[in-house]
């Protein structure tokens, strides 16, 4: 099988590229910037901005491999602020990278699995693509949206043998700082703003999480080998958090965002 990985350089998508190479597939990883090595992938030059970019990257790995199979899509952005805070700019560059760029890899890998007469396609999403969570806005509402067309592209390829799932993992234990490239506070955020309280709760959840990127990759290793596909993953606290939403009058939600936001 071979496979691409979008936003391979990230923690989790090291791991995958790892995980997926010992279970014996080809793994191709991207970047805006292939100038650092990943020993467990091959590692391609990547803006999932630019469509040109994105075209020529499938057009290379099918002419080396003569197939592409799968697809996780990796790139994933974060930042943490209130909406007062967040600029449009901000808002925009978040559905960009996990919007936007995933749509445009899903619409210009689809002829090849069509061509070839099967394929997968991984999204990562989180809890937040079910839940909207204060002070992350941009982030969540991205979320929401990736699952949306997600789930309508899996309804039109339904009768077909190209699947599509949605991975919801939770916060992962990994050992990082509390903001880096993979998540950061708005630029407007001020001093007594609530939201240097989130990013503090999001890294104690971090530390305490029992889920890690290993147990994500295997996952998605059992995904691509298996026959039979869903179309979400709940991983760890996603499901409770799922049942909740759907369940739980909007009082109780309330309440519960009280107790455990910031203060």
């Amino acid at each position: 099988m071979v496979v691409l990985i979008t936003g391979v350089t990230g923690g989790l998508g090291q791991v995958i590229a790892r995980i997926l190479t010992e279970g014996g597939m080809t793994v191709y990883g991207t970047s805006r910037k292939a100038d650092q090595t990943i020993s467990n992938c091959i590692l391609l030059s990547m803006d999932i901005k630019d469509s040109d970019s994105i075209a020529n990257t499938l057009r290379e790995i099918v002419a080396k491999e003569g197939r592409l199979d799968a697809v996780v899509n990796c790139v994933n952005e974060m930042i943490i602020g209130n909406v007062e805070e967040t600029s449009v700019e901000e808002f925009r560059s978040v559905f960009e990278h996990n919007v936007i760029g995933a749509y445009n890899i899903c619409h210009q890998i689809l002829p090849y699995f069509k061509k070839q007469n099967n394929g997968v396609i991984v999204n990562m999403s989180s809890a937040g693509g079910e839940l909207a969570i204060p002070y992350m806005s941009a982030y969540t509402a991205s979320k929401f949206a990736l699952e949306a067309f997600s789930e309508a592209l899996y309804h039109e390829l339904r009768d077909s043998p190209i699947d599509v799932v949605i991975m919801q993992p939770v916060a992962m234990h990994m050992k990082r700082p509390a903001t880096g490239n993979h998540l950061h506070l708005t630029k407007g955020v001020k001093e007594q703003s609530k939201s240097h309280a989130m990013v503090k709760m999001m890294t104690n959840d971090t530390e305490a999480s029992k889920l890690t990127p290993e147990k994500v990759a295997n996952r998605i290793h059992k995904v691509l080998t298996s026959k039979k596909r869903p179309l979400r993953v709940r991983m760890d606290k996603a499901y409770a958090l799922s049942l909740l939403k759907c369940l739980a009058p909007q009082s109780l939600m309330d309440l519960a965002f009280k107790k455990i936001l910031p203060v």
